[in-house]
């Protein structure tokens, strides 16, 4: 995601400055965009970097666990998982 919204955000730059918006009024706020775009890449990486840590927490719980518990855990998640996107 976030490196999607950087994409976004690059190709944003380069359409703000390109010849077709030289009618633009010069006060508009370019740094307020380019600040707004930056935000938005990082509370997106910030995003990711806590689903990754959440993931890999829960790896490491998995494993520690008996194969039996492991597996009715890991097939009741399943269940869930495939009753959820059925119902969308």
């Amino acid at each position: 995601m976030a490196h999607f919204l950087r994409k976004v955000a690059i190709i944003g730059l380069i359409a703000w400055n390109s010849p077709v918006h030289s009618g633009k009024p010069a006060e508009t706020a370019m740094p307020q965009t380019i600040r707004q775009a930056v935000e938005t890449v990082e509370a997106g990486a910030r995003n990711v970097t806590g689903s990754l840590t959440a993931a890999r927490e829960a790896a490491q719980i998995l494993a520690g666990l008996d194969p039996d518990i492991r597996d009715r855990i890991l097939n009741g998640a399943m269940a869930v998982a495939t009753s959820k996107t059925a119902v969308r």
